[in-house]
């Protein structure tokens, strides 16, 4: 690869990282991880494969308490997806991150339809999770976006009152976000009552139709995933984060259907969708725990041996870094063919699996460091562990012929280099 081509994928992919949007959804989803850890604990306890332990919670009641975990968390999710993204994109902008939050509520509740509901003898209306759960996740990230914006811009512009210096600080600024924030949320009113004049009736309808359906079939492909994770790795040999470039677009495709598993599962209906986030970060191969092991039981060379008591513990827990800049894989065209094709092979193992039903659909998340085989395990069973041990012997069979060649190459030159040291 040329040094020219080298620099201008890194400046690209930095111009992409450093996008505004881009940095607000890859921050805003990692902020997301206490609640759906917390939803998929609630659906772990709810859907764990022991009969006994499923008699038990549902005999004592303990199904609807754990249930409870499930419907505050993913059955709502995208109204903390609105504030985390309204926070990370006003802290980001340097605007005032408590309005901003406030003002992108707002607006996403004037989008939302409510639907009737007959409460007693009284008919009211109601917001209903099929708005605030995982369905409505593309248009909490559009209209958070758009409203955090929108008030900044306003704010910018100077449009707010402006109140003595006596007036405490904290009454001051509530005045002074008065006109950017009734400005942003009416835009957005406006916005409602137009598209309610046309085919799609609400906000919800027509963002769905336009944009969240195609990237519904785009996130539901195999093939999508598995390119995005060849291209993560494919980063990483030019020493550029992958995980760090492509987490945007993974959240934002993959992270809607995870959450419908999970809600479905939690609701005691079947997951449906194969392709999500959490099967991506449960199955994307135990791949640098393999490389770890390989580092420190196989090597003759001194510097990987050396890389190997380093390596190891860390990538047991997913942690790859030290192996990616001591080997080095990263400009390492020996191991290119193996760190790219690693994660392709493995989450083709793991939806193949799935397809021919062996192993179940995921619907739990698990944090991306938990130990492979425990993490399969507690996501799918013993037929995810299962999975995951299959996926470590393809992850050794295709590392090993370039791991030796590597080993012998780095030997060569420590003998070279002791014989120079002795004169000979």
């Amino acid at each position: 690869m040329s040094g020219s081509f080298a620099e201008n994928l890194n400046k690209g992919v930095t111009k992409f990282s450093s996008n505004i949007i881009v940095k607000t959804i890859a921050a805003g989803m990692a902020r997301l991880l206490p609640v759906t850890m917390i939803g998929s604990l609630a659906t772990l306890l709810i859907s764990f494969p022991f009969e006994p332990w499923t008699e038990f919670i549902t005999n004592t009641g303990l199904i609807n308490i754990f249930s409870v975990g499930s419907q505050m968390t993913n059955d709502i999710i995208s109204i903390y997806l609105v504030v985390v993204l309204a926070y990370d994109m006003s802290r980001l902008i340097k605007s005032n991150q408590i309005n901003s939050i406030l003002v992108a509520i707002v607006s996403f509740f004037v989008v939302t339809p409510m639907t009737p509901a007959l409460v007693g003898e009284s008919t009211i209306n109601v917001f209903t999770t099929t708005y605030l759960g995982s369905r409505g996740m593309f248009v909490g990230i559009v209209i958070s976006l758009l409203a955090t914006y929108l008030f900044y811009i306003i704010s910018e512009k100077g449009l707010k009152i402006k109140m003595p210096s006596a007036v405490p600080p904290a009454i001051s600024a509530s005045f002074e976000a008065l006109i950017p924030a009734v400005g942003t949320v009416t835009l957005f009113v406006i916005l409602n009552v137009l598209v309610g004049m046309t085919q799609w009736v609400d906000v919800h309808t027509m963002i769905y139709a336009l944009l969240q359906a195609p990237l519904e079939g785009l996130g539901g492909s195999i093939w999508t995933m598995v390119f995005l994770a060849l291209l993560g790795e494919f980063f990483w040999f030019f020493g550029i984060h992958g995980s760090n470039v492509t987490s945007a677009v993974n959240n934002t495709l993959f992270m809607p259907s995870a959450i419908e598993n999970a809600s479905n599962v939690a609701s005691g209906l079947p997951a449906t969708k194969v392709v999500n986030s959490y099967f991506l970060e449960a199955f994307k191969g135990p791949r640098h725990t393999v490389l770890s092991v390989m580092l420190f039981f196989l090597p003759k060379s001194k510097r990987l041996k050396a890389i190997g008591k380093v390596a190891v513990v860390p990538g047991m827990f997913g942690i790859s870094e030290p192996m990616k800049f001591g080997i080095p894989m990263v400009l390492n065209p020996v191991l290119l063919v193996p760190m790219s094709l690693a994660p392709v092979v493995s989450l083709l193992i793991a939806y193949f699996a799935i397809k021919i039903g062996f192993m179940r659909i995921v619907s739990i998340a698990v944090p991306w460091t938990m130990p492979p085989i425990l993490s399969g395990f507690l996501v799918a069973g013993w037929q995810g562990a299962v999975v995951q041990i299959i996926q470590m012997f393809a992850i050794f069979t295709l590392y090993i012929p370039f791991f030796k060649y590597l080993d012998r190459r780095y030997v060569s030159e420590e003998e070279l280099q002791e014989n120079t040291v002795k004169g000979k």
